[in-house]
């Protein structure tokens, strides 16, 4: 008999946590191992139960679905990834499989296509939506230094779009307040933004929640 997937579902919306977990379990007779509403919490829960697959919804307070990959990378190798998000922006989904995400689902679309799509991804097929496709070759047409963002850097513009000052941002971050300026300069010039709102959208783009509402 095979081994069922074990799979942990990362998102802050509980609703969706709780339907999801039950389709997963009927439909695709995955072992639902662990939810978290957050992604220190995430992190928790994949360290106890060392699921097969993870999946990570891109928006949530505190840390970041970029941050939280990046993490999840860095501790399992080999788990499957699986981003999940209602923004879809090609920055997004590059940062996303740049960060170590396996795949990017949009919320837009369907409860069956996400089924099919954890069903291709425990099974070790190989697919790819159109957004996903075009991410990809806007990444190569772009070639821009985005993808050199440092999880340190996607802290920096978290906490920028939560608008703290810079000297909180500095004890936050354990930097000087002149080491929070000069990060944020060359941030810019990484992200080629000139104004605050400029870098606010950035973060945004990005799947960094911040103080502006965002949809889901």
């Amino acid at each position: 008999m095979q081994k069922k997937r074990k799979i942990v579902i990362i998102d802050d919306h509980p609703v969706f946590l709780t339907l999801l977990g039950d389709l997963l379990r009927h439909k695709l007779d995955f072992s639902v191992v662990g939810f978290a509403h957050s992604g220190q919490e995430g992190l928790k829960v994949c360290a106890k139960t060392k699921p097969d697959l993870v999946m990570v919804d891109m928006m949530m307070p505190g840390m970041s679905g970029l941050e939280l990959i990046k993490s999840l990378r860095r501790e399992n190798p080999k788990v499957l990834l699986l981003a999940i998000s209602g923004i879809v922006t090609k920055e997004l989904i590059h940062m996303a499989f740049m960060a170590g995400a396996n795949r990017y689902f949009s919320k837009a679309r369907s409860i069956e296509e996400l089924l099919h799509t954890l069903k291709a991804m425990s099974e070790g097929r190989t697919e790819m939506t159109p957004e996903e496709a075009d991410a990809l070759r806007w990444a190569v047409r772009e070639r821009r230094l985005r993808s050199e963002i440092s999880s340190k850097d996607l802290e920096l513009l978290r906490l920028f779009s939560d608008e703290l000052p810079v000297k909180e941002i500095a004890v936050k971050t354990g930097r000087t307040a002149s080491g929070v300026y000069k990060a944020f300069r060359r941030i810019r010039q990484r992200l080629d933004t000139k104004t605050d709102r400029d870098l606010r959208l950035a973060a945004q783009r990005f799947g960094l929640e911040g103080a502006t509402e965002t949809p889901k």
